[in-house]
């Protein structure tokens, strides 16, 4: 009577469809291609619910529906975690926002999209970020990766209006380093929720009207656009 063999080594039958042609096991897909992705999503979602300072990784562990030893497998440290987590949500915000700016045409609107935009990202990450830094140098790549990516955008938006006229003349550094401390402790109020988004939108705008000398009233009308969805260029 035929034996069906086990492969000893790794427990799996001698099934050809296990097999590559040259004859050697099929390659397995890496746990981390899928496990990653996983992880850092459910971090994200939970250090916006509960914030740097008392999230563990037990607790990502668990929402995530894994161990917290496959947790710090991947990333090794609970901090190295929350660093990737947090330089991902960041990415995505800018892999959504940049191809939208590169897409309008009308300086005045790219600005007005920047600040609708930005009225709606992470806030409350990049505001935990700041002050848990100050304990934690070792996340401080990520603040100043925040920073850097959310000034060179200004910068290349007042470049471009310039560029075509709409715009005055200024340093764009020294427009986006101001700009960019305005926005910064307007969003401390909003998710304080001492101001509201609306108080947010509108205070940007009038700092980028008298910054780059171009019509407030436009500025709100393309902010009113924005928000109905209308395709840039189009009234």
């Amino acid at each position: 009577m035929a034996i069906r063999m086990l492969d000893m080594r790794n427990g799996e039958s001698e099934n050809p469809s296990n097999r590559s042609a040259a004859g050697q096991p099929a390659p397995r897909r890496p746990r981390g291609s899928v496990r990653r992705p996983e992880i850092l999503a459910t971090a994200v979602e939970l250090l916006a619910e509960r914030g740097l300072w008392t999230l563990r990784v037990a607790d990502v562990a668990k929402r995530a529906g894994i161990s917290p030893a496959t947790v710090i497998y991947y990333f090794g440290t609970k901090n190295q975690l929350f660093e990737q987590a947090i330089s991902d949500a960041d990415a995505d915000f800018y892999a959504r926002l940049w191809p939208e700016l590169e897409g309008i045409e009308s300086a005045v609107e790219r600005i007005a999209c920047l600040i609708e935009r930005s009225s709606r990202s992470e806030w409350i990450l990049w505001l935990d970020m700041w002050a848990y830094s100050r304990r934690h140098p070792e996340m401080l790549s990520a603040e100043r990766g925040f920073h850097d990516r959310w000034c060179t955008t200004i910068a290349d938006v007042v470049r471009y209006g310039q560029q075509r006229g709409e715009f005055g003349e200024a340093d764009p550094a020294g427009v986006a380093l101001r700009f960019a401390s305005l926005t910064n402790g307007l969003a401390v109020h909003m998710v304080l929720e001492s101001h509201d988004r609306e108080s947010y939108i509108e205070m940007s705008i009038r700092s980028a009207a008298l910054e780059l000398g171009c019509d407030l009233d436009e500025l709100r009308e393309a902010i009113a656009r924005i928000r109905q969805g209308v395709p840039p260029g189009e009234a």
